[in-house]
């Protein structure tokens, strides 16, 4: 072929791919961070930690104690203490039996985890390595809540409870999701500080800074992990469906819209912090292990 048709040949395809490319991907729909909200990359993970078969469907975590994340698998009722730095479990405690465990919370002393029916366990780990002082508490959460996410917020001492199904209680309808606190003096969800995410609030947030045209339709958030940043103290809640992570002040204010890359978490169901501020996320092996991905705070 003559140079000269080669280098035509070249040109056009450039061209149509340029053309082909310029429409914003499904990414680039929920790529909107207000300024001083740009601590991660996460696009790019700075550790990877492969878990043990047994955590494959890994559901919640916490950051514990330094270097220990504890970790829930939604089957079976026992947290099991992940060591990142030796990449090995230290130790399982088993607290209950058989059950559907999605969250998990600490303070440091008492760890607390939910079940999807909003059951609330509170546990410590004994020196033996078992548990101790272990309490169940039934709230006015139920089933079709489809509980997902536990956080503890130290400025209240209470905990965030994030509701991946119904947001309302006791039949009272409501749109979009709900965040509830669960107050550990009166053991009883508190529903007058509770907050509630709509399609229109992160609409509302994507109108208003948008660069491009975009399909309404296809946002699509069910919350299924919240952590409180130890820092700046804001709300980050991830969604497996429809990969986005969302920052929020305490009241539900939406301060930045992430999106989570599906080729690096195929299923992002727990999220936490360590004490610096350096994001943990994990996801379901989904037939694999499951893993851990660390992002180190900028």
């Amino acid at each position: 072929m003559p140079k000269a048709k080669i280098i035509l040949l070249v040109c056009w395809t450039f061209t149509l791919g340029c053309q082909y490319n310029s429409r914003p991907t499904a990414e680039a729909l929920f790529h909107q961070t207000t300024t001083g909200f740009d601590h991660y990359d996460l696009k790019k993970p700075d550790a990877k930690y492969f878990l043990p078969y047994v955590l494959e469907e890994i559901s919640g975590m916490t950051y514990y104690k330094p270097g220990i994340i504890a970790c829930v698998q939604d089957e079976d009722g026992k947290v099991f203490f992940y060591n990142h730095k030796t990449r090995k479990v230290d130790n399982t405690v088993r607290f209950a039996g058989s059950g559907d465990y999605e969250g998990i919370a600490s303070n440091e002393e008492k760890i607390y985890v939910v079940e999807s029916n909003g059951h609330i366990y509170k546990f410590e780990e004994a020196a033996d390595g078992k548990v101790k002082k272990l309490k169940k508490y039934k709230t006015d959460l139920k089933k079709n809540n489809d509980v997902e996410g536990l956080a503890y917020d130290p400025l209240s001492d209470k905990l965030y409870v994030a509701c991946k199904g119904d947001a309302g209680l006791k039949g009272n309808k409501k749109k979009g999701k709900s965040i509830y606190y669960f107050d550990l003096d009166e053991k009883e969800i508190q529903k007058k500080n509770a907050f509630n995410i709509s399609k229109k609030n992160i609409k509302d947030f994507l109108e208003s800074y948008k660069d491009f045209e975009y399909e309404v339709k296809r946002i699509n958030f069910k919350p299924s992990g919240i952590a409180v940043h130890p820092i700046n103290g804001h709300l980050y809640i991830i969604a497996s469906i429809g990969k986005l992570m969302i920052i929020t002040d305490r009241k539900g204010g939406i301060k930045a819209t992430i999106p989570l890359d599906p080729r690096l978490l195929g299923q992002p169901e727990g999220i936490c912090f360590a004490p610096n501020g350096d994001l943990f996320i994990s996801s379901e092996g989904q037939g694999d292990k499951g893993y851990i991905l660390k992002f180190n705070m900028n």
